[in-house]
């Protein structure tokens, strides 16, 4: 290593030996290393570029909207430009890889683009606009990979990628996401192997304890960088080192992987960003930011169903416990806040949060608006709920006592608060459509988490949004008007100052500072579906008549004390009007 005559490279080997140290001797440890650096063009890394009140960010498949003729990306591309270029900045296109099931989460070639897509130039063109997320699937590849293929024959690249073992093993230390058998049993060349199968049959786990899954991973993010991509998506990280003795999730490898690619990105364009999927209890997510050297963002995944169970039960409680304890991510990393994704509603990082009796009344509750559900075992191998698959309009419309007619005022109130909340805000395409539960889509593939992967024609898309009396047209327009607020307001900085507010139960109410402290917001919320009154005292807001509210452009009033909220009405306070 010395050969390089650079400090900086020392990082690497840091990480290197972090990840190898009890595998690989101190020789073979240096080789690595110096094979890592090869890899790397050596340059003046761009001035990092944090994130800002002003980023937004879309989460969507490459072909959620479909037209004929045309590929998905020119779809997709067409659409961002002409409903979304003033909006969103960010777009996380879900995996566009050729794949074999999970929703392209089974890849079949990492290094390619399915063809129904188009090519990585489209995907460039795309980038010319906006900035684009990728997912880097770790954990696995498609049991029908080349790969995997040439794992089975033992011959070629890939043929030692798997993590393979000479029989059935004991896996009741293993934290499960997932209900089927783990060890699945193979044919291959060499003989009957039984390999790690997290997910699915169909997606068998790579093992990074050899050294070429590695580095062929780091090719892949130096390649998709290439390509027009700088977040890249760890897509269940957590899971990717096993450890027999362990529970083979969050292993200290796995953290030093994470460490790794931040210490190779940092050293090649300081803007690409590290975003880190691990659906996970709360205290678990948060050691993926490491001491500000792994990921960049991560997943806030408890945010979206305590915002869900709050407005469904109109009682604030264990989101404001919660909120109270959240500490603020530092000025060199964030959250990545959201209410739905391509996947369920996660229940594992509602764990310490809610007690089983509110967690039962919460899923009984997504059950009657039409929740399919995905299990998992637990420790004592028992099947519990994993996630809720609904659709996220069907998820808020209504309360613990049934449907009512506050659909839309509850879909606004939630993501009020979450484009309010400390951390960069994310929109699932479909909330942006006000998309229902697709029960046909569920029963033609048997998969829960389709009830929530609707596709669409674009130009029924068009129309709908064009469309002053259309249900689509009317969620669009709410939604684009918060973001254009949101977007506008310094204390809405994902780093700036957050303080959790106990207005009782009736409200969840949060104050948020700009960083130069020239702004504050007061973001107010009736979470309940009665009219309640707020004495507006308890905000300790000081000159009240050079305060306004951002929704309605009101002013408060010098003499106001108390302030009538109808059912799930918001209020966006502030000092600093700066639309």
């Amino acid at each position: 290593m010395t050969k390089y005559g650079n400090k900086k490279f020392k990082k690497i080997y840091n990480d290197v030996n972090a990840i190898y140290s009890y595998i690989l001797t101190s020789s073979e440890i240096e080789r690595l290393s110096d094979n890592i650096i090869k890899l790397i063009k050596l340059s003046v890394p761009k001035k990092n570029i944090k994130i800002k009140e002003t980023d937004i960010l879309l989460i969507t498949y490459a072909d959620t909207l479909t037209e004929k003729k045309r590929k998905s990306f020119s779809v997709l591309d067409d659409f961002l430009r002409k409903f979304l270029k003033n909006s969103i900045n960010i777009v996380h296109i879900l995996p566009f890889y050729p794949s074999s099931s999970d929703g392209g989460f089974a890849v079949t070639d990492f290094f390619k683009i399915d063809s129904k897509h188009g090519n990585w130039n489209d995907l460039k063109k795309i980038s010319k606009n906006f900035r684009i997320m990728s997912d880097v699937i770790l954990n696995h590849a498609s049991s029908k990979s080349k790969w995997f293929n040439n794992f089975l024959k033992n011959n070629g690249v890939g043929k030692d990628f798997f993590l393979s073992l000479d029989k059935d093993i004991n896996t009741k230390n293993v934290i499960r996401a997932r209900s089927h058998k783990l060890i699945q049993k193979f044919s291959t060349k060499k003989g009957e192997k039984y390999l790690w199968c997290t997910f699915s049959r169909d997606q068998v786990d790579f093992d990074f304890k050899n050294p070429k899954v590695l580095l062929m991973f780091i090719k892949l993010i130096l390649f998709l960088h290439n390509k027009g991509v700088d977040f890249f998506r760890f897509d269940a990280v957590a899971f990717i080192w096993k450890r027999l003795d362990t529970s083979c999730i969050n292993l200290d490898q796995t953290h030093a992987i994470v460490r790794l690619f931040r210490t190779i990105l940092n050293l090649t364009n300081k803007n690409c960003k590290i975003v880190t999927e691990t659906n996970l209890p709360f205290h678990e997510n948060l050691s993926y930011f490491g001491n500000s050297d792994e990921a960049n963002i991560i997943y806030n995944f408890s945010l979206a169903p305590l915002i869900i169970n709050m407005l469904i039960k109109g009682n604030s409680a264990a989101f404001r416990r919660w909120s109270m304890s959240m500490p603020p991510a530092k000025d060199t990393n964030c959250y990545l806040n959201f209410l739905a994704t391509h996947d369920g509603i996660g229940l594992r990082p509602l764990e310490g949060i809610l007690n089983d009796n509110d967690l039962r009344i919460l899923l009984k509750t997504l059950n009657n608006f039409g929740s399919k559900f995905t299990y998992r075992k637990d420790k004592n191998n028992k099947k519990v709920v994993y996630e809720a698959n609904i659709s996220l309009y069907d998820a808020l419309s209504g309360t613990i006592n049934g449907k009512d007619n506050y659909s839309y005022n509850r879909f606004y109130c939630a993501h009020a608060i979450m484009l309010s909340y400390e951390g960069l805000p994310a929109f699932y395409i479909h909330s942006l459509f006000g998309t229902k539960n697709n029960l046909n889509l569920f029963k033609k593939t048997k998969i829960t988490r389709s009830i929530n992967r609707s596709t669409y024609d674009y130009e029924d898309i068009k129309r709908m949004l064009k469309s002053n009396s259309s249900h689509t047209n009317k969620i669009y327009t709410n939604i684009i008007k918060l973001i254009k607020v949101r977007k506008n307001q310094i204390a809405f900085h994902p780093n700036a100052t957050q303080y959790t507010l106990n207005l009782g139960n009736s409200f969840f109410g949060i104050w948020r500072q700009s960083i130069d402290k020239k702004q504050s917001i007061f973001g107010i919320y009736n979470v309940t579906n009665t009219n309640q009154k707020l004495n507006i005292n308890k905000l300790n807001i000081l000159g009240l008549e050079n305060w306004s509210d951002l929704i309605s452009l009101k002013k408060l009033e010098a003499k106001t004390t108390v302030v009538t909220f109808s059912p799930y009405q918001f209020m966006w306070i502030t000092n600093k009007n700066n639309n």
